[in-house]
């Protein structure tokens, strides 16, 4: 993949170009109630409380059996929803011609649940996840996952146990192709491509790597009605969880790296 694929950007909300159409998904048509995301949201709650309970923190330096039950838990309720796919997150579902956009469905002191859609050809910036966990499920499309790790910041001290295999397979698939590079010294280097369908579920922290999503759908793949009932296809659609909450996130890209702070374009299926 190359970064001139990049549209979008996982940290920040920018202002509509006059030319660029925002898009409800299900204006007029959607669910005025959305019975399997609330129970989603409530099961989520309750695995991070039923850690908290037991003492563990939650973020990327989590104790490993606490995470490995939390990542399984997760994961299945992840799974569970995006496989059985009651389309009631297309209240939530946003979409913008000019850039890929997030939209809040819940927001907590433990974490948050996002819907992020992406019309055909918006990518993500290459980005990181500061001290949390990002479990991510794709609701809608084809959608395409790039890892890359970090050459200049390579290895903290603080690593925890259960990322160290994680990792090391990561460090295996580098190779000397695919990096961003910022006068002669490589950022970046691309590490692992994986293409998500409906009902897949990933996961990534800071520890494991970096990385970008985005649509890559061809647009004459694109159904005239995705799913009846009104609802017209505009591209993927992505349902991710943060935790704790990502409040700064690095961009690396080929004139440096940033610091952005995360927005909405919608909260609660409402525009903001």
């Amino acid at each position: 993949m190359t970064t001139a694929a990049v549209v979008g950007d996982a940290s920040v909300v920018v202002a509509a170009n006059a030319t660029a159409q925002d898009v409800k998904a299900s204006a007029g048509t959607g669910p005025a109630q959305s019975p399997a995301m609330d129970k989603l949201v409530g099961d989520i709650r309750a695995a991070f409380e039923a850690e908290k309970a037991l003492g563990h923190t939650i973020d990327n330096s989590q104790d490993p059996e606490s995470f490995q039950r939390l990542n399984v838990k997760i994961q299945g309720l992840l799974k569970e929803y995006a496989q059985h796919n009651p389309h009631d997150w297309r209240r939530y579902a946003f979409f913008n011609d000019v850039h890929y956009v997030r939209n809040l469905v819940e927001g907590n002191s433990n974490f948050e649940l996002l819907v992020l859609c992406w019309k055909y050809g918006q990518v993500s910036r290459v980005h990181n996840h500061g001290s949390g966990h990002c479990w991510l499920t794709v609701l809608e499309g084809d959608m395409r996952e790039v890892q890359y790790q970090r050459v200049q910041e390579h290895g903290g001290p603080h690593q925890p146990p259960f990322v160290d295999e994680l990792a090391a397979q990561a460090a295996a698939r580098r190779s000397d192709g695919g990096g961003l590079h910022l006068e002669g010294r490589a950022l970046v280097d691309e590490t692992k491509t994986t293409d998500m369908r409906v009902g897949d579920v990933g996961y990534i922290n800071d520890h494991i790597a970096l990385h970008t999503v985005g649509c890559h759908m061809a647009p004459g793949a694109l159904p005239a009605d995705g799913c009846g009932g009104g609802w017209v296809a505009q591209g993927g659609v992505t349902l991710h969880l943060y935790a704790p909450p990502i409040r700064r996130v690095r961009i690396y890209e080929n004139d440096g790296i940033t610091e952005r702070t995360p927005g909405y374009y919608s909260r609660a299926g409402v525009r903001v």
